[in-house]
């Protein structure tokens, strides 16, 4: 592709009002030669028209949960809407309580918070989570396919964004959409040639929503998915941001208007 259809590409998608489901800010022990502050991400997004993300704080998710939201508060800028960590943990619940939650990022993996999804552990933090429509964003490779099934037969009304799934998940995506409603996943790592017009031409758009995963990736690649995919504009809209500011403004915590 040449340079003037690429500027044509991201020219285009400046009209698509695109909210980013998948992006974090802050210092990274990991990923610290990749991690962005805040306002570098902000210049990050502009490079690439992203009007709004959703982002977690680098932080809650490798140190811990409290330190990382107090972090996230201090670099939120009016262009990020703040996915909170939480642990399942009663005082980690109430301080989630007191910040009327739009989104979580959930991070229960070995490597993360190591806790279980299981009722006996985060069904206090799932109840407050369903109950209030929070949107519950947590990666593929935070949850197996059957705990994933566990959680939402436990909690059917739960509104869960599945990130990462990966461009091979299909035959395990297609059946659980089918069964959950409130399940849904983002674009980031959807890339395999054509998948993502082959999936909104046998699903629809409502249950697929853009993500980048910055900064660990360039949006780039999920953005020229998106641009160059042969479905109607309506679709390719919803899935740019419309269907993420649904599922935020659903939020009980919620203001009128939802940022963007």
């Amino acid at each position: 592709m040449s340079q003037s259809m690429i500027d044509a590409v991201f020219q285009e998608a400046a009209g698509w009002n695109l909210f980013d489901v998948n992006a974090r800010v802050g210092p990274s022990g990991i990923h610290g030669e990749l991690a962005l502050k805040a306002d570098a991400l902000i210049e990050e997004m502009e490079s690439f028209s992203i009007q709004d993300a959703l982002v977690s704080h680098w932080t809650g998710e490798e140190y811990d949960a409290a330190e990382g939201n107090l972090a996230l508060e201090r670099d939120l800028r009016p262009r990020l809407t703040p996915a909170w960590a939480v642990l399942p943990e009663g005082q980690s619940i109430d301080e989630l309580v007191a910040r009327r939650p739009l989104a979580v990022r959930l991070t229960p993996g070995i490597a993360q918070h190591n806790y279980s999804l299981s009722r006996w552990c985060s069904g206090p933090l799932f109840e407050y989570l369903e109950e209030q429509s929070v949107v519950t964003l947590i990666a593929r490779p935070e949850i197996d396919w059957d705990r994933l099934v566990a959680v939402m037969e436990n909690f059917p009304q739960l509104i869960v964004v599945l990130l990462d799934a990966g461009y091979r998940a299909d035959r395990y995506l297609f059946p659980l959409l089918d069964r959950f409603v409130h399940l849904h996943f983002d674009s980031a790592t959807y890339l395999a040639h054509r998948q993502l017009e082959a999936f909104v031409e046998q699903h629809g758009a409502d249950r697929l929503l853009f993500g980048s995963r910055l900064p660990l990736h360039t949006p780039a690649a999920a953005l020229g998915v998106l641009a160059s995919a042969r479905i109607l504009d309506k679709a390719r809209l919803a899935i740019a941001g419309e269907n993420l500011r649904r599922l935020l403004s659903g939020c009980r915590n919620a203001s009128a208007e939802v940022q963007g």
